[in-house]
């Protein structure tokens, strides 16, 4: 009986691993110059721009609490002190 269990274990770990995988990969580096975010399929999808140090912007998609975390001006990726 014990090798089921070990089994289920197994897989219930490898699921948990694959689904914490899952979501938008980590944007450049930068100040938070814009935010954006919009509805589709039933979903709302959010979206931050931020300014390298040479100037150059980059958009990407984020998650919710990466949106509600950052605001104008604020350093991402940590979204916790001004540049």
């Amino acid at each position: 009986m014990r090798k089921p269990r070990t089994v289920l274990a197994a897989l219930a770990t490898a699921a948990l691993l694959a689904l914490s995988a899952c979501g938008p990969a980590q944007g450049p580096a930068g100040t938070v110059v814009d935010k954006d975010r919009y509805f589709m399929n039933k979903t709302w999808h959010y979206r931050l721009t931020t300014q390298d140090a040479g100037g150059e912007r980059h958009r990407f998609p984020v998650l919710r609490g990466d949106y509600s975390a950052c605001y104008h001006g604020s350093s991402y990726p940590h979204c916790t002190e001004v540049r």
